[in-house]
């Protein structure tokens, strides 16, 4: 596969930069063979909704690797991946790499680009989603669902902690909880906790990322981490080319910018983003219940996502009672002295479904140049120039876009390895604003709803 090692003679110097350092399969006999050769892009895919990192490797077979080496499925593959600070570093050495461990798990995508070659890719997994599917839970459970998570880990998925995950990416939670795993896989059974787990009111994630490892966070600890860098949407650079500085401006620059926000007032309400009730009823008690919850959140930046003075029937968005409507059954009898798998329900249901629905207000999609360290669950700010007149109505400087702009947590990272360079493309999510959106508007003429303003208005039209 050719580098794009873009150096000078002694470093790297763009960020796009990079070098295999080697790709190689283990075969069904135990023998390891190199290749780079064959390899002609590669992706490297994670995602805050997967629980496993994605690699794909596009494969030009011109030797008939793929009879040769009586490929199946399963096989692993290490891939190591570097940007050199200076030629002579060893890969051990080396401060920005990926050193991978994964096996394949679909060969897929075949063509014949010309005669004698053959094009298709190999998509490859983490090893614990393989042996994740190779299992069922069948067993009881009984306690901290922090710590059923890490016993998961290590138990089931065969993980161990400073390798394959770091027991400080598992958030704690005070939830306990009792019941029987309902005959799933050890991944579905980790999905299946995070449903009714929460940390302050918030809910957690299970992801896999390449640096690393498993994680199983909860938003509330995201959102509090510093943010991770800062990216900028400016049309010209500044710096010097060849530079270090030109180099760091090269690591900040957004190259492109698309999406389509994904807002919908809408479905918010219908979601239960800002408001929603919870019946609960205790079969052991007969008791009935009702919760309401009203949107009191932290966010990732300062300002709610909505409006208070929209209203429909004279109501805000945030004290609406029948919009969203969950029902959960209790049973405070079925253990002596612990709760069943729905009791943590109680206090955080609706306040969970809030976050993970206001996490989806606003998206962005920007490419980059090529981050070896940059993952899924990063908080990340945005700056992007102001459109039109870049002054307000009291003559202050207004250059920065608040609503586009701002922070995000990054929900996905595709890392592309192309002959040409290394380029990520980011999926960023936000939950709020920059700015209040009941702040003075300057557009416009306030609108007058009394009956006599209406008559005015119809009589002006005669």
């Amino acid at each position: 596969m050719p580098n794009a090692s873009k150096t000078d003679g002694i470093r790297t110097i763009s960020p796009g930069g990079y070098d295999v350092y080697s790709c190689s399969v283990t075969l069904n006999n135990g023998n390891t063979t190199r290749i780079d050769r064959l390899v002609q892009t590669i992706e490297i895919i994670e995602s805050l909704q997967t629980s496993s990192i994605q690699v794909i490797l596009r494969l030009f077979d011109g030797i008939n690797f793929l009879e040769k080496a009586h490929l199946s499925g399963g096989e692993k593959v290490e891939l190591k991946i570097r940007r050199t600070e200076n030629v002579e570093e060893t890969f051990a050495k080396s401060k920005n790499k990926f050193d991978i461990e994964v096996y394949i798990a679909a060969i897929v995508g075949h063509t014949r680009p010309k005669p004698g070659m053959q094009a298709y890719n190999l998509e490859c997994v983490s090893k614990h989603a393989i042996i994740s599917n190779t299992k069922k839970l069948n067993r009881s459970f009984n306690g901290n669902v922090a710590q059923l998570v890490k016993n998961v880990f290590t138990s089931d998925l065969e993980l161990k902690d400073g390798e394959s995950f770091n027991i400080e990416n598992i958030s704690d939670s005070t939830d306990i909880v009792k019941g029987i795993y309902p005959s799933l896989s050890p991944l579905e059974a980790l999905t299946w906790l995070t449903r009714n787990a929460a940390n302050d009111g918030t809910p957690y994630f299970l992801y896999d990322t390449i640096q690393e490892g498993l994680q199983f966070k909860s938003y509330n600890d995201l959102i509090v981490e510093a943010t991770y860098r800062y990216y900028n949407d400016s049309t010209f650079n500044n710096e010097k080319s060849n530079t270090p500085a030109a180099y760091k401006e090269s690591q900040n620059k957004i190259l492109g910018i698309n999406s389509d926000l994904n807002r919908s007032f809408y479905d918010s309400i219908t979601n239960g983003s800002y408001s929603s009730k919870l019946h609960t009823i205790d079969i052991g008690t007969k008791n009935y219940k009702q919760t309401q919850f009203n949107y009191n959140n932290g966010a990732i930046n300062i300002y709610d996502p909505f409006s208070t003075k929209i209203k429909f029937d004279d109501t805000s968005v945030t004290d609406y009672t029948t919009n969203k409507q969950y029902y959960v059954s209790l049973n405070s009898k079925a253990y002596e002295k612990s709760t069943n798998y729905h009791q943590p329900a109680l206090n955080s249901l609706q306040s969970r479904q809030s976050y993970f629905y206001n996490l989806g207000f606003m998206g962005l999609d920007i490419e980059i140049y090529g981050d070896f360290n940059l993952q899924v669950g990063n908080k990340v700010g945005v700056i992007i120039p102001k459109d039109g007149d870049i002054t307000t109505t009291d003559g202050k400087l207004a250059i920065v876009d608040k609503y586009i702009g701002g922070s995000y947590l990054v929900s996905s990272v595709s890392h592309y390895f192309s002959p040409d360079e290394y380029r990520c493309s980011v999926g960023l999510q936000k939950d709020s604003l920059s700015f209040d959106l009941d702040s003075k508007i300057e557009l416009g003429k306030e609108s007058k709803q009394s009956n006599t303003g209406k008559r005015q208005t119809r009589r002006g039209r005669r």
